[in-house]
């Protein structure tokens, strides 16, 4: 491909993501252009953070915005007889995805923590000010889930991967609440009326900042819930994408793409609430015991299951060809 049809390919893809929500469409390419400016902090500035780099987490939030609102432009393509809930939600979803970035970066910048941190009134209002954002972006995502589940789709394997896919983020989302809940140590502590720097965890079981994976820092010592939390919001794009790459196989007919879909996208949503579930438990990702392996067992049973059961009810035409 030249540089000149990469050239109106793009932007193509700007004029379509302008027509579905102009402020959307902005918003993207400023968590695009924050995720280039924060990677610069990496490599200037050497202050660390709970064990890792201080510009590593607004980076992968930058990052992880900017995909999530390129995904929702998409999906916005599908609602596009909805206009007033696709114009109020693109200006929602734009307005609480700066709240957020603007508390991350700004505490990143100080050198402190942006969850969990109350050490002082103006940490904890911006740590209640990330929550009031988040839990409307969450509400916004439930509202967009319910709209797609009643929208009608001509592509079935595609219908099921962007509803699947749109559920499974709002669980993800979802989770992350538990990370918000004062753990048994900072309980104690005020009950004890000391006074609390933090109120909630990343891990169950341990201190935030221990041992982690590497680039990620998923605890590797404790129970962790942001690889549940991670695999959930990432599921709208996962699901989407497989039933493109499925599309091209020609050999496969259309039940058969849909059967694949469904059996993923349980898989994808079971995994996921079996690392949460693992996560509150107190164990890292890394380790397993026999009820968490029998957990992924039930897993993928009912995945497969959920595929035998689509290739049963065919359509009629499908069972003739």
């Amino acid at each position: 491909m030249s540089a000149f049809t990469s050239a109106l390919s793009a932007r193509s893809l700007w004029n379509r993501a302008w027509s579905l929500s102009p402020i959307l469409a902005v918003s993207t390419g400023v968590m695009a252009l924050g995720a280039v400016l924060t990677t610069l902090g990496l490599l200037l500035d050497s202050r660390q953070l709970v064990g890792e780099p201080v510009w590593l987490k607004p980076t992968k939030f930058y990052l992880s915005l900017a995909a999530y609102n390129a995904t929702v432009l998409y999906f916005f393509s599908f609602l596009s007889e909805q206009r007033r809930l696709v114009r109020i939600s693109g200006r929602i979803l734009a307005a609480a995805g700066a709240l957020e970035m603007v508390a991350i970066t700004l505490q990143a910048a100080r050198g402190v923590r942006s969850h969990f941190n109350v050490a002082t009134p103006f940490d904890a209002a911006i740590f209640s000010t990330m929550g009031i954002a988040i839990t409307v972006l969450w509400v916004t995502m439930i509202v967009l889930a319910v709209a797609l589940l009643r929208s009608r789709l001509a592509d079935r394997p595609l219908a099921a991967a962007l509803r699947l896919g749109f559920i499974a983020a709002v669980i993800g989302m979802g989770l992350g609440y538990f990370m918000t809940n004062p753990n048994a140590t900072q309980l104690e502590a005020m009950k004890a009326g000391q006074r609390v720097v933090e109120a909630g965890s990343h891990t169950f079981g341990a201190p935030d900042g221990g041992p982690g994976l590497p680039l990620v820092g998923w605890s590797t010592t404790a129970g962790d819930m942001r690889p549940a939390h991670f695999l959930g919001l990432h599921a709208m794009q996962v699901l989407p994408i497989l039933a493109a790459l499925l599309a091209r196989r020609r050999n496969l007919s259309e039940t058969q793409r849909q059967a694949a879909v469904r059996a993923t996208g349980i898989a994808y949503t079971g995994v996921m609430l079996v690392l949460a579930m693992q996560a509150l438990r107190g164990l890292p990702i890394v380790h397993w015991d026999a009820v968490g392996l029998s957990a992924l067992a039930l897993v993928v049973t009912a995945a497969l299951a959920t595929a035998a059961t689509t290739l049963r009810h065919r359509p009629i035409s499908a069972a003739v060809a």
